[in-house]
């Protein structure tokens, strides 16, 4: 009845790729959602880019730090920043 809708369940676990081939198919309004969701506030998941090695090593870094010493990190970087103009 619901043959296209449905993810077969045979006991082992759904893998990744399953919902990526779902998620491919959805419009970019709503897979910017889904991150969006993902990213929330409480989710613990940190964007990386591909594009440079040292961002990403510089938001993996900064992602373990609690919210003080982020606060710590960004305020000494707005300080040298105001500090160069």
């Amino acid at each position: 009845m619901y043959d296209t809708d449905l993810v077969q369940v045979d006991g082992s676990p759904n893998s990744i790729d399953t919902v990526w081939q779902e998620v491919k198919k959805l419009p970019t309004e709503e897979k910017a959602e889904i991150v969006r969701r993902l990213l929330g506030q409480e989710s613990g998941l940190v964007l990386v880019s591909t594009s440079s090695h040292l961002v990403d090593y510089i938001i993996a870094q900064m992602s373990l730090l609690s919210r003080e010493g982020l606060a710590c990190v960004l305020r000494a970087i707005a300080s040298r920043m105001a500090a160069d103009e």
